[in-house]
């Protein structure tokens, strides 16, 4: 063999290697659940479920960062990591089962197919290490904190901590006790966390569908914090529980207050507006201040889906299809994308063929 032709072959090995080594990422396990469950036992490994949704933007942002890590690759091995779509077939069983509401969530659970904890939100490479690896070392979880507030009866920290961590598994009481004992150990919050605290409370009635109590703690929330943060916060979340309660039109105004704080934001419009669309309320409302986001957004794709799931909820289908196809063309190869315009295109096709008939 001569010395090009080595070389040639050299350099085509390296290449392969280097393309495998940049697309490599998690190796999600295919089994089915009951399997997965008497693998952990059998093997005696932790489960890591990733409860995902098609159109969650921080899922996906998961998927090209986190998930191609090569440290988060390495540890995964030493797991059985399964993934399941909170809106799916027994993604959509087990989600209910764990009575996950935001995604993306993140759940450890033990050999014996006990939860060790969860995590809400998007957690990158280095989050991820600390806090998805520290679980299954015992480090970090609710037990952890429970022992040691045996030690530490009063450490308010603790107290704010594992409260947080039962309002996220939605421990109805576990949850109201800690943060309870928090605040009569700071009836004149003096740490600043009383509005943290409610707002955990609002939301902890809010995923166990005690709307009344979710629309009290928010109101209350609203009442003590005329501006700031957290009166930001709770004319987010407001709505959601009025809608709940068949305070529809309570719930529109309170989200258009929202809006108002910062009426330039393309991403409070958009929030609005994907409320409106998912629920068919607003419609009316809420299509100006889609399009307004749209163009604030430099027409961004998620902005854009928006946009075309309100004209669907409107029964214009082809403005969603045009839509939909523009938020496509970022990536062709999108999944939840593709998905949205054979959703529109098949409602044309049935609203053409009721007009013909």
């Amino acid at each position: 063999m001569n010395k090009t032709r080595i070389m040639t072959t050299l350099a085509s090995i390296l290449l392969v290697t280097m393309v495998a080594s940049v697309s490599a990422d998690v190796s999600w396990t295919q089994d089915d659940w009951d399997t997965v469950l008497k693998r952990a036992k059998a093997e005696n490994k932790y489960i890591y479920i990733d409860f995902f949704t098609t159109w969650c933007g921080p899922c996906k942002e998961m998927d090209k960062t986190t998930y191609v890590d090569d440290r988060v690759v390495e540890f995964s091995k030493t797991i059985i990591p399964v993934k399941f779509d909170a809106e799916k077939g027994k993604g959509k069983e087990l989600a209910e089962k764990y009575r996950i509401s935001f995604y993306p969530s993140q759940i450890v659970i033990d050999p014996d197919g006990e939860e060790v904890d969860r995590f809400l939100g998007m957690l990158g490479p280095e989050d991820f290490m600390t806090t998805i690896v520290g679980y299954t070392k015992g480090v970090g979880t609710w037990r952890e904190m429970e022992k040691q507030l045996v030690e530490a009866p009063n450490d308010m920290e603790l107290l704010l901590n594992v409260g947080k961590k039962h309002v996220a598994a939605v421990r109805d009481k576990k949850a109201i006790e800690y943060l309870e004992r928090y605040l009569a150990l700071d009836p004149n919050d003096e740490n600043g966390n009383r509005a943290d605290i409610l707002y955990e409370l609002g939301e902890l009635s809010y995923m166990s569908k005690n709307y009344p109590d979710s629309k009290r703690l928010y109101q209350q929330l609203l009442d003590e914090n005329k501006d700031g943060e957290w009166h930001e916060a709770a004319l987010h979340r407001l709505p959601y529980t009025l809608h709940k309660m068949g305070e529809t039109e309570g719930a529109i105004e309170t989200y258009l207050k929202f809006v108002a704080l910062d009426p330039e934001d393309p991403k409070k419009l958009n929030d609005f507006a994907w409320f409106c669309a998912q629920r068919k309320v607003g419609l009316d409302e809420a299509l100006p201040i889609a399009l307004k986001g749209v163009e604030l957004s430099g027409r961004d794709p998620g902005v854009l889906d928006t946009l075309a799931e309100l004209y669907f909820a409107r029964g214009e289908y082809d403005n969603a299809i045009k839509i939909g196809k523009e938020a496509l063309a970022s990536d062709p190869e999108d999944q939840y994308f593709n998905d949205q315009i054979k959703k529109f295109e098949k409602a044309k096709e049935e609203a053409d063929s009721q007009v013909r008939n």
